[in-house]
């Protein structure tokens, strides 16, 4: 997908601008995935318990009645304290028991999109869920337009370009259709502030990129990035962070649990869910018919060698040239520095004790910031590489993930192991879209090709 006119000049307009143009011109495209991701909505409802979704939903409106105050109450407390016709102490719009202390820990932007969305859409009924699916779906195919702004000619020509579109459309997919989530509004915010630093609206970008961060830390690791290009337009990245200054000064709320999951602490969760963890080293089962079983090898090492074998056969190509660096001044140092740090951000997934498997994407989008076409499929890999270091961390641990984490994450699911049928038929949807939208790629540069050699020869092209 490919604006066919840059933005000069101007912001926000100008952008809008650019989608309406871009949205025309793939307007079949977009319709298709509107229609998947909408069929996909009450499939994934009818087999999935989307406890983030439902939670989010659940302090969406007590923000109306308790204001920032929500910041200080259990999922439990807030269920118990709201109107008992409202249905949210049935067990599904709660935290699991054994993060039964933990109070709300979103940022403030986020809190407020799920308290603008149960105003949109007010009373607490089986169709408000549905809604808050709806309004993320169309987030989600927003950001497909913004991504084909951002990579241009790139996605009909690029194959790192493809593959991170077809693995965004999945991820996207699953995260507003399938999940309810936050994480399409994150990444709206930061492609917004991609495009906008496209163009040179940097004050307009890093506030954009601020209310990214005020939805949910993690697209923090692009501040670096974008600060390199206007240091003096970072004041309006700190500005936006008065959405939680203020609130924590004067309204109450407070963000210890956000605390506590960043920096690793039991109260968040006694279990640890990350299988990568290097915490996990020479843990065993503490509960269940297999507390007490001891390894042979410590399994949570595994995934680390081979990362740290991966990491030193690969990371040469993101360091820059001895000479290169040597003449270039102080700021061009930093600007060399700028794969190499891009290509450790992974690295961070291995920090966390509580992880889910799809924080794995989280670092997707920042492959957009690589110019060098290799250095962007590496790092594409690389986070393929961590997702199978993921899936590998359970199966060799399994012992320790099968006395707890795994029958407690099994209880999202409605229907038992069933609900893996509703969720193949998700993926098949979104295959048939990425193959349909391959198949007109691979005409289109079929069609180019031949146009290419004709032109060669001297034929004249009507």
């Amino acid at each position: 997908m490919v604006a066919k006119q840059p933005l000069r000049h101007g912001g926000y307009m100008k952008m809008l601008g650019a989608i309406s143009l871009s949205i025309f011109e793939f307007r079949k495209y977009l319709v298709l995935s509107l229609v998947i991701s909408i069929l996909a909505i009450p499939i994934a409802d009818a087999v999935v318990v989307e406890r983030d979704r439902n939670r989010n939903e659940m302090y969406g409106e007590a923000f109306w009645i308790y204001g920032f105050g929500v910041y200080s109450m259990t999922d439990q407390e807030l269920a118990e304290a709201l109107p008992p016709e409202w249905g949210y102490n049935d067990g599904d719009h709660v935290l699991p028991g054994y993060l039964g202390n933990i109070t709300y820990e979103y940022p403030v932007f986020g809190l407020i999109f799920f308290a603008i969305a149960t105003w949109l859409f007010p009373g607490v009924n089986e169709l408000q869920p549905l809604w808050i699916n709806f309004v993320l779906v169309l987030v989600f195919n927003l950001n497909l337009v913004l991504i084909a702004i951002l990579l241009r000619d790139k996605i009909y020509t690029v194959q790192w370009a493809r593959l991170f579109f077809a693995g965004y459309f999945i991820y996207g997919l699953v995260m507003s259709a399938g999940g309810g989530k936050l994480e399409p509004i994150v990444d709206c915010l930061l492609l917004i502030a991609l495009v906008l630093q496209k163009e040179g609206q940097m004050n307009k970008a890093m506030l954009t990129l601020g209310l990214s961060v005020q939805t949910k830390i993690y697209s923090a690791v692009a501040f670096p990035l974008m600060f390199l290009s206007a240091p003096g337009a970072s004041i309006w990245f700190f500005l936006s962070s008065l959405l939680t200054i203020v609130p924590f000064t004067f309204f109450g709320a407070s963000f210890d649990s956000l605390m506590s999951h960043f920096f690793n602490t039991s109260s968040y969760s006694t279990e640890i869910v990350n299988p990568m963890y290097p915490g996990l080293l020479f843990t065993s089962p503490t509960k269940g018919p297999l507390a007490g079983v001891t390894y042979l090898w410590p399994p949570a090492l595994i995934p680390l060698v081979i990362y740290i074998a991966f990491m030193l056969l690969t990371v040469g190509k993101y360091f820059p040239q001895k000479q290169e660096f040597i003449e270039a001044s102080w700021r061009e140092k930093l600007d060399l520095l700028v794969p190499l740090y891009i290509y450790m951000l992974p690295a961070i997934l291995f920090y966390f004790r509580w992880e889910m498997p799809w924080y794995v994407f989280w670092l997707g989008p920042i492959a957009i910031f690589l110019k060098n076409d290799e250095q962007a499929m590496g790092y594409l890999r690389q986070i393929a590489l961590v997702a199978l270091l993921y899936t590998i961390g359970v199966f060799i641990n399994w012992p320790y993930f099968i006395a707890g984490p795994l029958p407690d994450f099994s209880e999202h699911f409605k229907t038992g192991w069933w609900a893996l049928g509703g969720l193949a038929l998700m993926i098949g949807l979104a295959g048939t879209s990425y193959f349909l939208w391959k198949a007109t790629f691979d005409r289109r540069e079929r069609l180019a090709a031949r146009r290419h050699d004709a032109e060669a020869r001297g034929e004249l092209i009507i």
